[in-house]
């Protein structure tokens, strides 16, 4: 066992060694010239992925000049109501290509090609693959303006450095040689977690949470006596990176796990794999995160976690603490500049024989292979790797009610993650025959909102493709999206000479498409989908003064409900 213990001390040693050695590159500028904050890090914690990128405070202004960080050119260019929504990729001759997002709009170069490849396959939202050499850009060139377009929360650009090779994002902060920090991370609690029946933390099944003091570079427990446990016990911890000193809370970049001074558990986030993002479902503790909104670091692998950020031996950070001993666990928490924060506490070995919380179990899940479950009124059928680890899966269901055509099924709660979508088969009852094709499954949330999650009838069955567990029932949707016009008033002049504007809104099933004619000729409107607004800048190479002009829109929901606006306009 001390050979054993030696060994994976080295091995770890080596990793850590190895993946620290990280060379900063100099010749990277900063996107933006005014005083460097964030709003977040690279590697952050979000939902279903990794942060990819820095997210530069833009101090809430839109319209900010974005330079290019290095020479290149543009290798594409995409636009899209949700996403990154507009955003360049510009490619370097050091085998790296950046990104810029959530842009306003690019330089008029740029600007002028995509409106024309726009006009030309008729779409708002496209995804551009430019040829090589046709937009070139020198170091410091402003290619774009900053902005708040797609799935951003506010004004700000997120920037990322990708291998052009492998397309992984890079940690931007070895790149960007101009940014310091010598703040120090914060870890400001410690969970830990009995992992089978025979285990315990504290006398109890259920997991512990326990709060920190951080001073400094070192944070202790706020309890000051060791933590009784047996069995195989996870740990987890809460913690952010307050970028120097600032008050701006990002993620953190490594940390490491030491059980009497040997290493159990580590991981470093120096790249990222888009492929895997998802498996952050697994990194964290995803049932806090769902009934409490704290993000939770595990220092052990769920079996079922195919990240690659991991260096670990079998044990998969388990600790196996049945010797009736104290340990010394110790964790490291570090940003990329080096600075790191220490927590260390003990462990006492001290059996006691738990209650293990009776489960409702239908049927037990595995995580490494297909899974299902159906009766007369719901099948569930669920891929192998949908899973993380073992679920005992449980079933309730709620009576029909009124605006329903099924019982409300419950399959499994909310609170545990999937990685891939399965397939949900709901049994209907009473649809007419002529409005089957307006049947969709809906998330039943706790309040009673309903989240479409989609699906097509057959044979009194609606089936869908969800991602996620909860209450789900099977709803009609017959009512056409509404469109309030904003800026125009019929056969008058237009209120705003720059823009035409819209919101467009649906009930239920969501906004599907979306066309709008000018004097019977497609005209590029933009959609911003958080504000449900499209927008039609004036071309006045497209359309003239002096004369009237017809303008018609079509909006389609998913369920091929239509609605059609028309009017006269002046410029």
């Amino acid at each position: 066992m001390y050979r054993f213990s030696i060994a994976i001390s080295l091995l770890f040693l080596m990793l850590n060694v190895a993946s620290g050695q990280v060379k900063r590159e100099s010749g990277y500028l900063t996107p933006l010239k005014i005083p460097i904050s964030f709003s977040g890090g690279f590697g952050e914690l979000r939902r279903n992925h990794f942060h990819t990128g820095l997210d530069f405070r833009t101090a809430g202004q839109i319209g900010l000049p974005v330079f290019a960080v290095k020479e290149g050119s543009i290798a594409r260019v995409s636009v899209s109501p949700s996403g990154y929504g507009h955003a360049l990729y510009l490619l370097h001759p050091d085998g790296h290509t950046t990104v810029y997002g959530h842009l306003s709009r690019f330089d008029p170069k740029i600007e002028s090609y995509v409106i024309e490849e726009q006009y030309r396959l008729r779409q708002f939202a496209v995804d551009l693959t430019i040829p090589a050499g046709l937009l070139y850009y020198k170091k410091g060139d402003i290619i774009a303006y900053s902005g708040n377009s797609g799935s951003s929360g506010g004004p700000h650009l997120h920037f990322e450095i990708r291998d052009t090779q492998s397309e992984k994002p890079q940690n931007p902060l070895f790149y960007l040689s101009a940014i310091t920090d010598k703040s120090a991370p914060r870890i400001t609690s410690l969970y830990l977690y009995p992992l089978n029946s025979k285990s315990s933390v504290n006398k109890s099944a259920k997991k512990q949470r326990v709060e920190t003091i951080s001073k400094g570079h070192n944070s202790s427990l706020k309890i000051n006596k060791p933590i009784e446990v047996f069995g195989d016990i996870g740990l987890g911890f809460q913690a952010d990176d307050d970028f120097n000193g600032t008050g701006a809370k990002c993620g953190i970049y490594s940390v490491e796990m030491f059980l009497d001074q040997v290493p159990a558990f580590s991981f470093k986030l120096d790249h990222l794999t888009f492929d895997l993002g998802r498996y952050v479902n697994s990194h964290i503790d995803y049932e806090e995160l769902i009934k409490n909104k704290r993000w939770i670091h595990r220092l052990y692998l769920q079996p079922g976690n195919k990240m690659d950020i991991y260096q670990t031996d079998s044990s998969r950070g388990i600790l196996k603490i049945t010797d009736d001993k104290v340990h010394t666990v110790k964790i490291v928490v570090a940003d990329a500049f080096g600075n790191s924060n220490v927590l260390s506490f003990k462990l006492l070995s001290k059996k006691f024989q738990t209650t293990v919380p009776n489960h409702n179990e239908t049927k037990l899940f595995q995580y490494d292979r297909p899974n299902q479950f159906e009766n007369d009124e719901v099948k569930v059928q669920l891929p192998e790797g949908a899973l993380y680890d073992n679920l005992p899966f449980e079933y309730h269901f709620e009576p029909k009610k009124v605006k329903y055509f099924s019982k409300i099924q419950g399959i499994h709660y909310p609170y545990v993650p999937v990685h891939k979508p399965y397939l949900l088969s709901i049994k209907t009852n009473g649809i007419p025959k002529n409005l089957q094709n307006k049947a969709l499954v809906v998330l039943v949330e706790p309040k009673g909102s309903l989240l479409p999650v989609g699906g097509a009838y057959e044979n009194g069955w609606v089936t869908a493709t969800p991602r996620f567990f909860g209450n789900f029932g099977v709803v009609l949707d017959t009512i056409p999206p509404k469109i309030q016009a904003l800026s125009i008033r019929d056969n008058k002049t237009l209120l705003n000479q720059q823009k035409i504007e819209f919101k467009i809104t649906d009930n239920l099933s969501g906004i599907s498409t979306y066309e709008g004619e000018i004097d019977g000729n497609w005209a590029l409107f933009e959609y911003d989908a958080k504000s449900a607004t499209l927008t039609y800048n004036i071309d006045r190479k497209r359309i003239v003064s002096g004369k009237l002009h017809k303008l018609q829109l079509t909006v389609k929901d998913e369920r091929n409900n239509v609605a059609v606006f028309k009017a006269g306009f002046y410029l």
